[in-house]
């Protein structure tokens, strides 16, 4: 339990404080609810970069300053859709350019085939289908999550908020199993 004098000490100090000042100081601040990477292990596959991810999640954080760990849990909503928007985005480029790919070349120029390869996929292949409703789904996600953060941060403060560690959405998956209930993974 700190002293009168040491928590004396510790507000003089914070009274002098103005925040980061350097470019980098601002953008380890913005980092601060990146605290230990959960998130992005959740959310990144092992071939994408978790730290394009990280970066993602500190922008957001960094643009819309989350007040409460409701307003931070929506910036990570936001980051989550976004990031799986981008990589529906990346599968419907890899998709076409596979099938492309395996196009005879005296079917024309590129595109040409591939005009031919989005119909072939169109009239074949629920593939381009899928990807677009998952693409639709996440903007929705998106969008949800960034209307509920405005209608947030624009309600009337109550005052401070309790001293609580910040929640995350992946730091649920840091325990193990409850054996009493079925089908828990």
């Amino acid at each position: 339990m700190p002293t009168e004098k040491q928590i004396q000490a510790s507000r003089a100090n914070g009274a002098r404080s103005h925040g980061p000042v350097t470019a980098q100081g601002k953008l380890n601040s913005s980092r601060n609810s990146t605290r230990h990477g959960l998130l992005a292990q959740t959310i990144v596959l092992d071939c994408e970069s978790k730290d394009r991810f990280e970066q993602l999640l500190a922008s957001y954080t960094e643009e819309f300053q989350p007040g409460s760990p409701a307003e931070t849990t929506l910036i990570e909503n936001m980051a989550m859709a976004r990031w799986r928007q981008i990589r529906v985005c990346h599968l419907q480029r890899a998709l076409l350019d596979v099938e492309i790919a395996r196009q005879p070349l005296f079917t024309g120029q590129v595109p040409t085939r591939a005009a031919v390869v989005f119909r072939n996929l169109s009239d074949t292949s629920n593939s381009l289908e899928v990807l677009l409703r998952y693409e639709t789904a996440f903007e929705r996600q998106f969008t949800r999550a960034l209307h509920a953060l405005m209608k947030l941060q624009d309600r009337p403060k109550r005052g401070p908020a309790p001293d609580l560690p910040p929640a995350t959405i992946a730091a649920t998956f840091d325990r193990e199993p409850d054996p009493e209930i079925p089908n828990e993974t």
